[in-house]
């Protein structure tokens, strides 16, 4: 069964990495909607996989904007939380390579089925 991360627990992220919302309330909705991306609708998993869940969440993170600046960043945490909640490391080798994947999904280049097999190949169990 996969878990899912606590808004609360996020959102002590966000204080401990000095984010901001961008418009207080509705960045924090912004926020709460994309948290639910990956989740269960109306009981059915509509993103079966755990990569799927993950690039799900990445790109709600990137595209709904909550905050005034870090989106990319706060995308890129939140999908390792995500991820280590459920048992999997997301370990990257190449930064440059993945600062530069991370902007082309944040410019909407990038598909999600694209964005999953990205994750899935970067997912290690935990030890």
């Amino acid at each position: 069964m996969t878990e899912f991360l606590d808004p609360e627990d996020v959102e002590a992220l966000l204080d401990e990495e000095g984010f901001h919302y961008k418009d207080g309330a509705r960045g924090r909705n912004l926020l709460l909607s994309a948290l639910a991306a990956p989740m269960p609708v109306f009981g059915e998993d509509v993103h079966p996989t755990l990569d799927e869940k993950a690039a799900v969440l990445l790109l709600a993170v990137m595209r709904n904007h909550a905050l005034a600046d870090g989106n990319k960043r706060l995308a890129w945490l939140v999908t390792a939380a995500f991820l280590e909640l459920n048992g999997v490391d997301l370990v990257v080798d190449d930064v440059d390579g993945a600062d530069r994947f991370l902007r082309s999904v944040a410019s909407g280049g990038v598909a999600l089925g694209d964005v999953a097999k990205w994750v899935r190949e970067r997912m290690h169990p935990i030890a």
